[in-house]
């Protein structure tokens, strides 16, 4: 039995959006404790962000931007067959992230 090529391509580029979606969700989850320990330690810097007391959130938004660019350029080598599905995958991941930097700031303006 031989299969068709575009469906085994197709189901390899699920598969890698699904893999870089999760490993994603990892590297987002990293800024949970890193923003505790920013909003403990009153960093000067972050603090200067922002008159509202939200600093760290925003300080830690900044960090973590810069960490998920460089993660999709170490995704898009990884994948270099697949990289719109990496770039797919990466895309998704920023949903939840954007999320969870809303439930932060939240937390941080109300609390």
């Amino acid at each position: 039995m031989s299969e068709n090529a575009a469906m085994i391509s197709e189901e390899r580029g699920l598969r890698v959006t699904a893999s870089v979606f999760g490993r994603t969700l990892l590297v987002v989850a990293g800024a949970l404790p890193f923003f505790y320990l920013a909003a403990a330690a009153e960093v000067g810097w972050m603090e200067g962000l922002a008159d509202d007391g939200t600093g760290p959130v925003i300080g830690t938004a900044l960090t973590w931007s810069v960490l998920l660019a460089l993660f999709l350029g170490a995704m898009l080598y990884r994948f270099r067959g697949a990289k719109v599905a990496a770039a797919t995958g990466w895309g998704l991941s920023l949903l939840p992230a954007a999320g969870l930097f809303a439930l932060l700031y939240t937390y941080m303006y109300l609390g």
